[in-house]
């Protein structure tokens, strides 16, 4: 499972020199620390690699903070889990 730990520190790495700007916690949009369309689209195919789950795209595109995306991956992950317990 991911944690808000994780990908904040996933967000620092793209940030750079940068992160030590800003506070990261689940709250934290997108938007507030500069993060560009690709970087964003990179974070979240890197969960979904790391996971090995595909977010739903409509969903994946409305997430505006940390703690949006954490719990989408987990939800996801759940969904995941149960789908393959019924197969």
């Amino acid at each position: 499972m991911i944690s808000v730990e994780e990908v904040c520190g996933t967000i620092a790495k793209k940030l750079g020199s940068k992160a030590s700007r800003y506070t990261l916690t689940a709250e934290t949009t997108f938007d507030e620390v500069g993060l560009s369309s690709l970087q964003i689209a990179d974070i979240v195919y890197g969960i979904e690699d790391d996971l090995e789950i595909t977010f739903d795209e409509s969903r994946a595109a409305s997430v505006k903070t940390v703690g949006d995306l954490v719990r989408l991956a987990q939800e996801t992950a759940a969904k995941s889990d149960q789908d393959s317990v019924d197969a």
